[in-house]
């Protein structure tokens, strides 16, 4: 059998825009409970990905950074130009919902899950 190849889950194959729907730390939420203050990731099919705040999106340069997806070991790096590393492994992967968990070698401690974004 052939093992499933997850390379265009963030992008689509050009560009996709993701919603961090939770910041979970220690199983409690931390993140706001309103869509427009929460944050995006927007994933290129160049392997680059950006990460700002929904509301900020047209004021204020995003956060940019490289990542890479292994399919195999479902892992994904986030290599920031400020030289933060977020390493996460992908819990589970659903139709509208994917959670990521820090690994130890990770500069963030929290969990993440996103979701396709919203129709406004």
């Amino acid at each position: 059998m052939k093992s499933v190849d997850y390379h265009h889950l963030f992008n689509d194959s050009n560009s996709k825009v993701w919603l961090v729907n939770k910041l979970i730390v220690d199983n409690a939420i931390i993140s706001p409970s309103h869509r427009y203050d929460k944050d995006i990731f927007i994933f290129y099919d160049n392997r680059n990905c950006d990460y700002v705040a929904l509301k900020d999106l047209t004021r204020e340069a995003p956060r940019k950074g490289d990542y890479m997806l292994n399919s195999e070991d479902m892992h994904l790096k986030i290599e920031f130009n400020d030289n933060q590393v977020w390493d996460l492994d992908l819990i589970y992967l659903t139709e509208d919902s994917i959670l990521m968990e820090p690994t130890g070698k990770s500069d963030i401690k929290m969990a993440i899950q996103l979701i396709p974004f919203p129709e406004l």
